[in-house]
């Protein structure tokens, strides 16, 4: 009996093979990243996805827009280097995974009770409450300010990007075409090239 238990996947303790996905050799890093608890969230990681910090609930509802999910009875998550993943215990069994890129993070904040520590995450669609009581607080904090550096190279890199598609030889092939096509008038198109000429 115990042996199909063990099959199953619920008296699991094959702690000491190999992470298939996670890297946990990086820094910074939270104590509860470690291999054992790490392996309990890495077939929902991509291959080399960097582990930084790990959390699992304490007895914390995951919510959705400020409403409980009633059936996820738990939640283990993990700030990586691309993005938040988080791996639900669902009711009466089973699991189910989440993930939340940082570049569609608009905020980041930390709530904290008496009992209760949730990580709460805004997009731009929804609002999640994610219970992380099973790490010290100061551990919490610093899996907060690790996913908000994360958002803000996320939204440099996007950035940056912006600004090389606004490059302005592309803008002056653009306004050439808008040129040929009757769009812009001869006149519009000199004093237009004029000015993107002066920003190279």
């Amino acid at each position: 009996m115990s042996q199909l238990l063990t099959t199953m996947g619920i008296f699991d303790t094959n702690d000491d093979g190999p992470l298939e996905n996670a890297d946990i050799d990086c820094e910074p890093k939270n104590e509860f990243a470690n291999k054992k608890q790490v392996k309990k969230i890495d077939e929902y990681l991509d291959p080399g996805e960097k582990v930084h910090f790990l959390a699992k609930s304490a007895g914390e509802m995951f919510e959705i827009d400020n409403e409980a999910v009633d059936d996820v009875l738990a939640q283990r998550t993990a700030a990586t280097d691309k993005r938040i993943v988080i791996k639900k215990k669902k009711n009466p069994f089973g699991f189910e995974s989440q993930s939340i890129r940082y570049e569609n993070i608009s905020s980041v904040d930390l709530s904290s009770g008496l009992i209760k520590t949730k990580l709460r995450v805004e997009t731009s669609s929804k609002v999640y409450g994610i219970g992380v009581g099973e790490i010290a607080e100061d551990a919490a904090e610093d899996m907060c300010e690790f996913i908000r550096s994360k958002m803000s190279q996320a939204n440099q890199s996007d950035s940056a990007n912006r600004s090389v598609s606004e490059d302005p030889l592309d803008k002056l092939e653009r306004l050439r075409d808008l040129k040929e096509d009757g769009v812009v008038s001869e006149e519009e198109f000199e004093e237009k090239k004029s000015e993107l000429l002066d920003q190279i």
